[in-house]
């Protein structure tokens, strides 16, 4: 079982890394959702989040977001 917390948009800058996993339909209504993990399988843990959060969704992709010092 993927192991993530999902986070707030307004609470990312209190993480010094996150990730954000975008949907890319074709229907310009893409959404994103903001996680941070300890998994080391980015994909795995997008797919779990996708498919328990945005349903339906096909095509998705991954953005990794570090906060620069």
């Amino acid at each position: 079982m993927a192991q993530y917390q999902l986070v707030e948009k307004h609470t990312i800058e209190h993480h010094n890394e996150y990730y954000e996993v975008r949907t890319t339909q074709n229907d310009d209504q893409s959404k994103s959702l903001f996680f941070t993990t300890n998994e080391e399988n980015l994909e795995e843990v997008a797919a779990a989040i996708v498919a328990e959060h945005l349903p339906g969704s096909k095509h998705w992709t991954v953005i990794p977001h570090r906060k620069d010092s």
